[in-house]
C-alpha cells in the first residue's frame, strides 16, 4: 500500500491527494526517461484515475478534470488503449463536470463512455462480463439526471445497469453484490427512484428502493428532487409534444419502461445526428424555458455525438452545422448566464472556442459566418470579462480581432 493510499484509508484525504501528485510527477519522470516502458505508462493511467477520484471527492474539479485527461492520455501512450480503462476515465471526467456545474461537458462525455464500452460489450456476453459497462451506464444515468437532461433516458441507463448486475450477481434467489459494486448501484438504484416516483410509476420506484437498501444505502433522496424531475425537467417526448412535432418524439424517443435509450446519443445513426441535432436547436428558439434548456442540451449532445464520431458533414458541411451548434451552445449559455448560472455559462464559453476554432477557415469565405463567428466571439467575451477572467477575454480579444480584419468585415 502506498503512502498516499495509506492517507486515504485514514481519512486524510488532501494528504493522500498531496503524495499521489507527488508520486504521479516521479512516474511521469520515468516515462520521459524511458519513454518505450509501456508499464510505466499504465501505471501512470491507473494513478491519475485514482487522484481524479479523490479531488473529486475534495470538490476541486478543475483539477480532477485535469488529472483525468491525463489519465487518458497516459492509457493512449500504449498504442492500443484498452477501450474499457478509457471508458471509466471519461465517467469518471463526466462526473467531475456535472458536480461543476457543467453541464455541456458532461453529457458528452458520459455518452462517449457508454458508446464506448457498449462497443466492446459482445452481443451474447457472460452475465459478469457485463458488469465493466453495467458501471459505467448507471453513473452516467446519474449524470443525465444531474444535469437536467431527459428523465426517459437516466432512467433507462439506470434500470439498464441495474438488470445488468441482477443478471449477474443473483445467486438462487438472493442478491449477492460485492462491495466493491455497491456505489454503482446506489447511483442507479437512487435515479431510478426519483424518476419512477417523479413519474408515479410507484411499483418501479419501490423496486429501485429494493435495489438501493441491497446497495447499502441510508435514506433515498428526499421529495424535492422527484417534485423537481417531476415539474422542471421535461422528457424530450413531452417537450416534442409541446411543440407540435410528435412525429419526431416517434423517431427521436422510447417509453423509459423500453430501457432502449441510454444516452441521447442512441436516439439515430450519427450521421443523421447533425440534422436532427438542427431541428432541436430551431425548436428552442419559441420553446417555454425547462424545454428550452432541453432542446439546447440534446441538440448539444447529437452534434458532439456526430463530431466525436468523425460524421463527415461535421467535416464538409461545418460552415452551416457548426453555426447551429453554436447557436445552440450560446442560447444555453445565456438562459444559464441570466439565471447566475456561471459554470454552465463558462462551460458553454469554452465549447464555442472550439466550435468557433473550427469555423475560422469558413468565416473567411462567407461573410454570414464571420458575421456570426463574430457575435459568438463578442458574447465570450463580454462573459469572461463580467467573471474577472482577464486571461480568457485576452485570447477571444484577439480572435475578435482576427475576424475583424479578415477581407470584408
Amino acid at each position: 500500500m502506498s503512502d498516499g493510499e495509506r492517507c486515504y484509508g485514514r481519512g486524510d484525504l488532501a494528504g493522500a491527494v498531496d503524495r499521489y501528485q507527488r508520486a504521479c510527477a516521479l512516474v511521469q519522470d520515468a516515462i520521459h526517461t524511458e519513454p518505450w516502458d509501456a508499464d510505466n505508462a499504465q501505471q501512470l493511467g491507473s494513478m491519475l484515475y485514482t487522484l481524479g477520484e479523490w479531488l473529486l471527492q475534495a470538490e476541486d474539479y478543475p483539477a480532477a478534470v485535469d488529472a483525468l485527461v491525463a489519465a487518458e492520455a497516459a492509457y493512449e501512450r500504449l498504442g492500443d488503449p484498452p477501450g474499457q480503462l478509457v471508458a471509466d476515465v471519461v465517467i469518471r471526467r463526466a462526473r467531475a463536470h456535472a458536480a461543476a456545474g457543467q453541464p455541456l461537458s458532461a453529457i458528452a462525455e458520459a455518452q462517449q463512455a457508454v458508446t464506448t464500452c457498449l462497443a466492446l460489450t459482445a452481443e451474447h456476453a457472460d452475465p459478469e462480463d457485463m458488469i465493466p459497462a453495467a458501471r459505467v451506464v448507471a453513473l452516467a444515468a446519474q449524470v443525465q439526471l444531474s444535469i437536467g437532461g431527459d428523465p426517459d433516458v437516466a432512467v433507462s441507463a439506470a434500470d439498464w445497469a441495474l438488470r445488468q448486475y441482477l443478471a449477474a450477481f443473483r445467486r438462487g434467489g438472493q442478491f449477492a453484490l460485492p462491495a466493491v459494486h455497491a456505489p454503482a448501484v446506489r447511483a442507479a438504484a437512487a435515479t431510478a427512484f426519483i424518476v419512477h416516483a417523479a413519474a408515479g410509476r410507484s411499483e418501479l420506484a419501490q423496486t429501485a428502493r429494493w435495489f438501493f437498501t441491497v446497495a447499502g444505502g441510508g435514506p433515498l433522496p428526499g421529495g424535492d428532487l422527484v417534485e423537481r424531475v417531476a415539474e422542471r425537467q421535461p422528457t424530450l417526448a413531452q417537450a416534442l409534444g409541446v411543440a407540435g412535432r410528435p412525429e419526431l418524439a416517434d423517431r427521436l424517443t422510447a417509453p423509459a419502461t423500453e430501457v432502449r435509450i441510454l444516452v441521447p446519443a442512441m436516439r439515430c445513426s450519427p450521421q443523421l445526428a447533425p440534422a436532427y441535432a438542427k431541428i432541436m436547436g430551431d425548436l428552442l428558439i419559441a420553446a417555454p424555458t425547462w424545454d428550452e434548456l432541453l432542446f439546447g442540451l440534446e441538440a448539444h449532445a447529437l452534434f458532439a455525438a456526430a463530431s466525436q464520431q468523425r460524421v463527415p458533414t461535421m467535416r464538409y458541411q461545418f460552415g452551416e452545422f457548426g453555426l447551429h451548434w453554436a447557436a445552440a451552445v450560446v442560447n444555453f449559455g445565456q438562459r444559464h448566464a441570466e439565471n447566475d448560472n456561471v459554470p454552465a455559462a463558462l462551460d458553454a464559453a469554452a465549447w464555442l472556442s472550439g466550435i468557433i476554432g473550427q469555423l475560422a477557415p469558413h468565416a473567411m469565405a462567407h461573410p454570414q459566418v464571420r458575421f456570426n463567428a463574430l457575435s459568438l466571439s463578442q458574447w465570450q467575451h463580454g462573459l469572461y470579462t463580467a467573471v474577472g477572467d482577464t486571461a480568457a477575454a485576452a485570447q477571444v480579444a484577439a480572435v475578435i480581432t482576427t475576424l475583424e480584419a479578415m477581407p470584408g468585415s
